[in-house]
């Protein structure tokens, strides 16, 4: 079991945390069943200790599910094959200006819930104008504004709650480096890009993914 644990280890500490599709996840349930059906109606040879025989069937599938995992990052929504460093860079930056936020007097500079009152305070402020929308309709109200930098962009962030959540949305001119659309999981917090526009949008949150997609399409409606 100890090589169990050390494999567990070492995949928590140095492997991202990517939302798995649900075609994977069961791919992935199904493998584990099929080979521990397996190794259940297998004889232990004679000359083979139970205790090792066994453990070299769990270890078979941890791998299985390594291998279904590796596979999955290639086929999900945001594809870590390929991957450049700056993005790497970017993600960890949202992250951990999200984490920031979150600190007592860091989440806005300017706050009001009213659309009109915070469209124009980033007059000025940044090269953009984003588009501040009303979203409590939708069940995701408007706090307010912010100015962020994040991995060398001065990014307008537009802060919306959901429920006892607080929802991220950093915006900035759209770049060459900006990685594929799509969402993932990093460090327990939910991440989801698009760009329209000529703008790059990243919504962080500690949400879940799903939450984050019904966000997207009702700011963009």
């Amino acid at each position: 079991m100890k090589e169990l644990s050390d494999l567990g280890t070492a995949m928590r500490d140095s492997l991202p945390v990517y939302e798995a599709s649900p075609e994977l996840r069961r791919w992935a349930r199904q493998e584990a069943r099929k080979l521990d059906q397996q190794g259940m109606g297998e004889e232990v040879p004679a000359n083979r200790p139970r205790a090792r025989f066994w453990r070299a069937s769990q270890m078979r599938i941890a791998a299985g599910l390594l291998v279904a995992a590796v596979a999955g990052w290639g086929v999900g929504s945001f594809r870590a094959v390929g991957r450049s460093t700056s993005v790497e860079t970017t993600v960890n930056e949202l992250v951990d200006a999200h984490v920031r936020s979150l600190l007592p007097g860091h989440l806005l500079d300017v706050v009001s819930s009213d659309r009109h009152t915070v469209k124009p305070w980033f007059a000025g402020k940044t090269d953009i104008a984003p588009a501040v929308v009303d979203l409590s309709a939708s069940g995701f109200p408007l706090l307010g504004g912010r100015l962020d930098y994040v991995a060398g962009h001065t990014a307008a962030t537009l802060t919306y709650g959901r429920r006892l959540h607080t929802i991220n949305l950093f915006i900035w001119r759209s770049g060459q480096s900006e990685g594929p659309n799509g969402a993932l999981v990093l460090r327990g917090y939910s991440l989801l890009h698009w760009t329209s526009g000529g703008l790059s949008y990243w919504a962080v949150s500690d949400a879940a993914p799903s939450e984050l997609e019904t966000f997207r399409q009702a700011y963009l409606k």
